[in-house]
């Protein structure tokens, strides 16, 4: 796990960085259990004072820049997320862990991101999609 907190001044009190503290997890999302597995990352790293969370698939490397973005985008929206080339979920990024919504994804199937679109939008959730994930190049 990676997480990003509150730095200290000079005089001691906290600076906020952009706003908010944050955290980045690596969770393998291509299997079918991911969902859960998400949930858990999510609630936990709220419960520990993060308030915006990003996970990336284990499987993948992706840039710091798409990671920012993601944090940005956050402020903004309540989902956010970038696509694989294949219709896989590279990246997730959330402020509450939407249990439900998690359930009905068929993780590491080329429907994933439709289905998470379909059941965001059914739940009047709002998405931002993000550019997709690149390729690692060989």
């Amino acid at each position: 796990m990676q997480a990003t907190h509150n730095e200290e001044r000079s005089d001691g009190s906290p600076a906020r960085e952009r706003g908010a503290r944050r955290a980045v997890e690596r969770v393998a999302l291509s299997e079918h259990t991911a969902g859960a597995r998400v949930a858990e990352v999510v609630r936990s790293r709220i419960a520990d004072g993060s308030h915006r969370v990003v996970v990336t698939h284990a499987g993948r490397d992706l840039t710091r820049d798409l990671i920012e973005h993601a944090f940005e985008a956050l402020r903004y929206s309540v989902i956010v997320c970038a696509p694989d080339g294949d219709g896989d979920i590279a990246l997730l990024g959330m402020c509450a862990p939407h249990e439900e919504l998690l359930e009905t994804i068929p993780w590491g199937t080329s429907a994933a991101l439709d289905e998470l679109l379909r059941g965001a939008r059914e739940m009047h959730l709002s998405v931002l999609l993000l550019p997709p994930a690149d390729r690692p190049r060989t």
